[in-house]
């Protein structure tokens, strides 16, 4: 070796060992020297690069040193053959995943998972569900974001008030204008409690797992309430069934309320996922514990908290005197008369209640604000893990290759529902005996007004 590349590889190694007593990650990186560029050249993310070099190798054909590679990387792989896939299966895979490797406490990296789809002649994909699960984490995603902790808290305790009203004494007001601020000004903190349950609380790995463990994917709890109220509206003005639907209406948004603020206090605190702890009654206990740490813990359900800290208890302190200010306005009767009727209700035993709990509240959210690690920056995150998965809500798992292309699945294709009992011939004369004798039943109807104005 001449001078000059000896004292370039010396500077080249000078360099690298000045990088790597800068940043505790230097495990992340592979650097090689160039010798042409008299330079090392280092590379983040080899993980996913090696992955790429086994998938290419001519004895890889059946993928199986694909998958011992992911495995030596910490990944759980589930496979699935070409003739093994249905929803049984899927349904197996989300409720180990959920009990097993979603576990929220620990670090990202040790929940690492996939579910592969190898085909007859051994390529592997990434299997992905195709039944609309994408649009509905899109909206999910915006709703996480767009959700204001404030507003949820704020319209929580003005909403407190309509209960002074019980007694036969006193008057609510229809639900016209409670049921247009909870359905639509109201819309982002009202939503998909359900989901935000099942993926917060109860830890389904994704809005894929929830659709097809769930069987539904429309926001029932949000329109019951606004139903509730739609209802109070329409009947007689004063009676005990219009007062009976509007509290039934407010009670149920409250709940939405709490549940929301509580599902996300589950994600920002990183509390353990309660899993199928409970088996087929795991979501109603998912559900009730979400409204229980709303009630106990609401503030830390803003966003703003996982700043952790000192910033979080300024978050928590600043909030929660707004939230006070605004319930002390909402005793005057210029606001009570959006709610009832007449004389406004007396409001003593609500404004002690809340107060109470509004301080109580507060002081849990503090405590537990103490506790909140103030999140790593993005390099340096990303350097010390190494992920080479991409979170994809579509994926019974959350999680797919980058490496791999996907294979979607349209989950009916493998409903196998029906009477198994009776054949597709016998079934289809059935439905039609059903079908003409349920047409004629409401026409049936029109014969007995016919009668009765004889």
């Amino acid at each position: 070796m001449n001078m000059s590349t000896h004292s370039a590889a010396n500077q080249a190694d000078a360099n690298l060992n000045q990088m790597s007593s800068d940043s505790s990650f230097e495990g992340s990186y592979v650097c090689e020297f160039n010798s042409s560029s008299r330079k090392w050249e280092c590379q983040q993310f080899y993980k996913t690069q090696i992955l790429q070099t086994i998938i290419d190798q001519h004895d890889n054909q059946d993928g199986r040193q694909t998958i011992d590679q992911l495995k030596e990387f910490g990944i759980t792989v589930y496979l699935a053959e070409h003739d093994t896939v249905n929803i049984a299966l899927l349904k197996q895979v989300i409720s180990h995943v959920t009990v097993n490797r979603n576990d929220r406490s620990r670090e990202p990296h040790e929940n690492q998972r996939c579910i592969l789809y190898r085909d007859k002649s051994g390529q592997l994909y990434n299997l992905t569900v195709d039944n609309g699960s994408g649009g509905l984490a899109s909206t999910w995603k915006n709703l996480l974001l767009s959700f204001s902790g404030l507003q949820a808290m704020v319209a929580m305790s003005v909403l407190t008030r309509a209960f002074a009203c019980m007694n036969p004494e006193s008057k609510v007001k229809p639900g016209y204008f409670l049921g247009l601020v909870l359905g639509l000004v109201l819309f982002e903190e009202m939503s998909q409690s359900f989901l935000n349950v099942a993926l917060l609380v109860q830890g389904v790995p994704s809005v894929a797992a929830y659709s097809l463990s769930s069987g539904s994917d429309s926001d029932w709890p949000r329109k019951l309430a606004v139903f509730a109220l739609a209802l109070a509206a329409a009947q007689e003005a004063g009676s005990a069934a219009q007062k009976i639907c509007t509290l039934l209406g407010i009670a149920l948004s409250m709940a939405l309320l709490a549940a929301n603020l509580g599902s996300r206090a589950w994600l920002y605190m990183r509390w353990k996922p309660i899993g199928n702890m409970f088996g087929a009654l795991t979501p109603f206990y998912a559900y009730c514990a979400a409204i229980l740490t709303g009630l106990v813990f609401p503030f830390m359900g803003f966003r703003q908290i996982q700043s952790g800290g000192a910033p979080a208890i300024q978050t928590i302190m600043i909030n929660c005197a707004i939230v006070a200010i605004l319930f002390v306005l909402s005793d005057l009767n210029v606001v009570q008369g959006f709610i009832f009727m007449g004389q406004a209700c007396d409001q003593t035993t609500t404004n002690i209640v809340l107060g109470s709990w509004l301080a109580m509240a507060a002081v849990s959210s503090i405590f537990a604000a103490r506790k909140i690690e103030k999140p790593e920056t993005v390099e340096n995150v990303e350097g010390e893990i190494d992920m080479i998965l991409d979170e994809d809500q579509t994926s019974p798992v959350g999680y797919k290759v980058p490496n791999f292309p996907d294979y979607c699945i349209d989950p009916v294709r493998f409903r196998e529902d029906g009477l198994s009992c009776f054949s597709t011939n016998v079934q289809t004369f059935l439905g039609i005996v059903i079908c003409l004798g349920l047409g004629a039943f409401v026409g049936s109807a029109a014969l007995v007004d016919y009668f009765k104005f004889e």
